[in-house]
């Protein structure tokens, strides 16, 4: 039997998952920062640039930013969770939390618009950095989950019916 000494750290298998999903993590923080920082770029030129109304300019900055966003997570951020043709799935499951934080996005800047006198530009950058945390949870474990495989022995719906 062997024992092990509190002090000696995660097992190593537990030590592996650890430090990719902080390398995940790491990962997720960057893409996610060029995409926010595509979403307010985008958003402000169309805001002050092009004159758009401010929930237009943010709609315009979050198409772009999504499309930079899916794709650094689908190659880079979660690669490790990337199986052959998931890419479809990975995107209609990315593009509901991407939406989903898009309605918290805009929950946010319609409240700022419609309680405070301050400026548009500020109520569009604040709404903008409210969604990431909840965005990477949604992400990492479920948008991007690997499929699940069935443990072996288990029946499934595709073995039942060649039987």
């Amino acid at each position: 039997m062997t024992v092990r000494s509190e002090q000696a750290g995660p097992a190593p298998g537990k030590r592996e998952r650890l430090q990719r999903e902080a390398r995940s993590a790491g990962r997720f923080a960057l893409v996610g920062a060029a995409a926010t920082a595509t979403h307010a770029l985008v958003a402000m030129t169309a805001l002050r640039g092009l004159g758009l109304q401010p929930h237009l300019a943010n709609v315009c900055g979050f198409l772009i930013a999504f499309a930079v966003s899916f794709y650094g997570h689908h190659v880079w951020s979660f690669a490790h969770t990337r199986e052959a043709g998931s890419a479809g799935r990975r995107m209609l499951r990315f593009l509901f939390v991407a939406l989903a934080g898009f309605a918290l996005n805009s929950g946010v800047l319609t409240g700022w618009l419609s309680l405070t006198d301050w400026p548009e530009s500020l109520g569009l950058l604040i709404s903008i950095a409210v969604v990431p945390a909840a965005s990477f949870l949604l992400a990492r474990f479920w948008a991007f989950r690997p499929a699940r495989t069935p443990r072996p022995g288990t029946v499934t719906r595709h073995k039942r019916e060649a039987e």
